[in-house]
């Protein structure tokens, strides 16, 4: 079940809103109201359990900022798809720094607002298609894949370097290959590669984004190169 939270200062709106949702989506969406952005985040910081997938959230109630409201939550609680509304178009600009999905003008009209919450469902599974599940004995952990630098294999243990952290899990290399995205290459027997992170190939090694090197073996160089291009959209040279 999806989590949606709608942030309104008007009363009448989160109700008239809750009631299209509620028609449209019944038991698919659970869903919270607030009449602040400051009573999200508090009500989110005391409980995280509370936190949604996507936030309504008006662009400005009162005297409050519903865009720095949801720039909040998102750098606080991660990847939250935000919704905006608002009654007037103007200084709306400011929106784009929390990426929003959709834009609603108020009043509200049903079909936008379906159009809206669809198009945020839609890239959550998109998102979620594009993750992996990481299982120990002691933890169970999901991780976008495009937010995994390299794998390392060493004695049947995998140590996943990502965006936010090292995840160590007992796992072969070559079953993990198997169900992440094709833009993963195999540059060593020990060594699983994100080419959207690589900055320099050789055969000499990877260096990637950030600078750290990652060795490449003489097996498996030719291939490796070969994906590589064809990831880039090139052709390789003969010889």
């Amino acid at each position: 079940m999806r989590k949606i939270a709608i942030c309104d200062s008007s009363g009448e709106a989160l109700g008239t809103m809750r009631r299209m949702l509620d028609a449209q989506y019944g038991k698919e969406l659970q869903i919270a109201t607030y009449s602040s952005g400051e009573e999200l985040l508090r009500a989110w910081q005391k409980d995280e359990r509370k936190k949604a997938d996507i936030i309504i959230m008006d662009v400005k109630a009162e005297e409050e900022n519903g865009i720095n409201a949801a720039r909040q939550a998102q750098e606080i609680f991660g990847d939250v798809k935000v919704i905006f509304s608002t009654g007037t178009l103007e200084c709306t600009e400011d929106i784009f720094e929390a990426n929003p999905v959709y834009l609603l003008v108020k009043p509200v009209k049903q079909e936008k607002l379906y159009e809206a919450v669809d198009r945020a469902i839609e890239q959550i599974e998109e998102s979620e298609a594009a993750s992996v599940t990481l299982i120990s004995k002691s933890f169970i952990a999901r991780v976008r894949a495009e937010d995994i630098w390299y794998v390392e294999s060493e004695r049947r243990v995998l140590t996943v370097h990502s965006k936010e952290e090292d995840i160590r899990v007992n796992m072969k290399l070559g079953d993990l290959e198997e169900r992440l995205p094709e833009y993963f290459v195999r540059v060593h027997q020990s060594y699983l590669v994100n080419m959207k992170q690589i900055r320099f190939f050789s055969a000499k090694g990877v260096e990637l984004s950030d600078g750290r090197v990652i060795p490449v073996s003489r097996p498996r160089y030719a291939k490796a190169k070969e994906l590589f291009l064809q990831f880039l959209g090139e052709k390789a040279e003969n010889g």
